[in-house]
């Protein structure tokens, strides 16, 4: 439930993610070529289990979750492959004005408050928001995207391709 005061909003998180992406520091990381290959699990806290019902018929899902050990927020920064300066609004890193976060995953699995996913894109013990099913609402068949994530894009579609085959353009 979010509480309003002029521009401030709170909200209280679902869950948690209980295994998630090692952090960069961490050594497994390293070995790490894509997120997709990590099932994560996350838990649904007591009180918003019984939200969970009807879930499983889905394949995917949206995780909005917070990345809750962001650095300050930067309005402009580099990208990570070109090196060209982009907006924060331009792309998907953390240090954002709100340090918001969505994931589209595979649902693996769905046992009781535990969801084991495919594709968070978020570490161990981060506070979840919410969770959405994927439908085909949320479908856009080709977006038009920066050259820079075409550029990421081409260099890790065959690994994609293998791990994730229901990910890119249709």
């Amino acid at each position: 439930m979010a509480c309003q005061n002029n521009e401030l909003y709170c909200f209280r998180p679902i869950g948690i993610v209980e295994e998630g992406l090692p952090k960069p520091e961490e050594p497994e990381r390293k070995r790490l070529k894509s997120k997709y290959e990590v099932i994560g699990t996350i838990r649904v806290f007591d009180e918003y289990v019984e939200g969970l019902k009807g879930l499983e018929e889905y394949s995917h899902l949206i995780i909005v979750y917070v990345f809750h050990e962001a650095k300050e927020a930067r309005l402009k920064l580099k990208h990570r492959v070109t090196g060209r300066e982009l907006g924060i609004f331009a792309t998907r890193y953390p240090p954002r004005p709100n340090p918001i976060a969505v994931s589209v995953v595979e649902l693996v699995e769905l046992r009781g408050p535990r969801l084991r996913v495919r594709g968070i894109d978020a570490w161990t013990g981060t506070p979840v928001l919410d969770i959405k099913p994927y439908d085909y609402y949320d479908i856009v068949k080709r977006p038009r995207v920066s050259r820079d994530f075409l550029e990421e894009w081409e260099r890790k579609s065959s690994l994609y391709s293998q791990l994730v085959p229901w990910l890119g353009p249709c």
